[in-house]
């Protein structure tokens, strides 16, 4: 909305003018119709102004009189003329004063449509600009300990800030973490029949932050106001918001905005759809927040567990651990940094997982609690993720041993016949997954390594058993017809075994 004031001793031209204002558009609205600069100036500073339109010859405050009167009080009110043909030099010096334009009398339609719609367009851009310098010097206050920053850099957020209005009063910070579906415009609409001045600042997906003014240095306030906005909401599940202690002076911005998002981290454990928590009510976590002896009594439930491949006890004790961390109410970076913990361990007694490997598994689970809209939706992720890692580790722990078993069969019955099938009945398996399993833990076939753990023990046999053939040897380590086994001693030593003997010998 634009507001406009007319200011003309001529009450014909005054009351046409207002009318047409009115007409033009429904953004602008004519909050004073003035027949003196005397009238304005008595009333100034009681009520917003966007726009003053100004005759210029007016008794005893002609109108350059009134606009450099107006400026030294509310310099960012914008300002337009009427003038007569005779009173173009005042016009014109008028220019010079910074008044956007003027127009000639009688007035046209069309030049006054043209004049406003130039400087709403001024106004509004004006007004996201400062929404948004107003928004960064929040953020910027709130991210940062004041105490640790250059004096220029605070000053000049406190500079700009001391000048809105929502700073001139006490005021609390509510930080809302709600569905994703939540758009700033959205919210603007349910905050804006707040008679208290207030302010959005988008933080996060997910999150924002509001500013509230409020009267006196009671909360109640804030939290009849966030009751209100929980119900304005109904289609969005699992709404959480935080509301810090009443503050005043924006150095307090960090400590207000802390205390609201320790509130709303408590919320977020709440059941149910929606959850308001205030600051002054909050638990206290010296003694309940997650320990790390907590964590140490989880590993003693949950690690013979695991190491017994039994994934189901180590689900119990998982269960059983994060209903102690919903009944603490965990601050997030604790929560985060202990279930990332807990994975890490699970990952880890997989074995053979590379470090790149683990953390991409990390990535991809991405367990940041700030990514979930309640405690409930973030624990039923986590357990499913252990679920499935605990089954991920008891199968690669069960095909590890059995290949452990394979690799020691092959090493002491080297000298039989080998046969896949056979091997796959030692350890309960079907020839095709021993094969992909014994490929993927030992990086080569089953063949490969049988092949080359019988060269290696004919390598070793022509060295040592002098006395013996080579067709011997091979029938020794599992080879009864001697010219596949030259040539496969060939293929894999590049000579042939008579080759390797005589060269051992020199």
């Amino acid at each position: 909305m634009i507001q406009v004031v007319v200011v003309d001793d001529e009450e014909r031209i005054r009351l046409g003018l207002v009318k047409l204002i009115e007409r033009l558009d429904p953004d602008y609205k004519v909050v004073g119709a003035y027949g003196s600069g005397q009238e304005l100036l008595s009333v100034l500073g009681t009520f917003p102004i966007d726009v003053i339109l100004t005759d210029i010859k007016m008794p005893k405050i002609d109108g350059l009189q009134l606009i450099d009167l107006v400026q030294q009080r509310m310099p960012k009110i914008k300002f337009a003329i009427l003038s007569g043909f005779s009173d173009f030099a005042f016009a014109k010096k008028a220019l010079r004063q910074g008044v956007e334009d003027y127009l000639l009398k009688p007035v046209n339609k069309a030049e006054l449509t043209e004049l406003l719609t130039r400087l709403k367009n001024t106004i509004e851009l004006e007004r996201l600009r400062k929404t948004i310098a107003v928004s960064e010097h929040i953020r910027f206050l709130m991210s940062n300990d004041s105490e640790q920053l250059p004096d220029l850099m605070v000053q000049s957020a406190i500079r700009e800030l001391g000048q809105t209005l929502l700073f001139s009063h006490n005021y609390t910070v509510m930080v809302l973490h709600t569905d994703p579906e939540l758009k700033t415009e959205r919210l603007e609409y349910f905050l804006s029949n707040w008679t208290e001045p207030w302010r959005i600042v988008t933080w996060e997906p997910r999150q924002f932050i509001i500013v509230l003014a409020v009267k006196d240095d009671s909360l109640q306030t804030s939290i009849e106001h966030a009751r209100r906005l929980a119900e304005r909401v109904p289609h969005l599940l699992g709404m959480r918001i935080g509301i810090s202690c009443v503050h005043l002076g924006v150095l307090s911005l960090r400590k207000a905005y802390l205390e609201a998002m320790m509130a709303m981290q408590q919320a977020w454990y709440e059941n149910g759809d929606k959850a308001i928590q205030d600051a002054e009510h909050l638990v206290n976590h010296e003694t309940e927040m997650l320990s790390i002896e907590q964590l140490r009594h989880l590993d003693k439930e949950f690690r013979p567990a695991l190491q017994l491949l039994d994934a189901t006890k180590g689900q119990e004790a998982l269960i059983k651990w994060m209903e102690k961390v919903g009944a603490s109410m965990t601050p997030w970076d604790s929560l985060y940094s202990s279930c990332a913990a807990v994975i890490g361990f699970i990952l880890s007694e997989r074995g053979g997982i590379p470090q790149v490997e683990v953390e991409q598994e990390h990535e991809a689970m991405n367990l940041e609690p700030k990514r979930f809209t309640t405690w409930k939706a973030f624990k039923t992720f986590f357990l499913e993720m252990t679920e499935q890692q605990l089954y991920l580790s008891k199968k690669t722990r069960q095909g590890s041993r059995a290949i452990e078993v394979i690799r020691s069969y092959i090493q002491q019955h080297f000298t039989e016949d080998l046969d896949l099938s056979r091997l796959a009945e030692i350890v309960y398996l079907t020839p095709s997954y021993l094969s992909k399993l014994f490929k993927l833990e030992c990086g080569e076939t089953i063949t490969d390594y049988i092949i080359s753990f019988r060269m290696e023990k004919a390598k070793m046999m022509l060295q040592t058993e002098v006395d013996l053939k080579t067709y011997q040897i091979g029938e020794q380590v599992g080879y009864p017809d001697p010219a596949y086994f030259n040539k496969l001693f060939k293929k894999v030593v590049s000579v042939t075994p008579k080759e390797y003997r005589e060269r051992v010998r020199l």
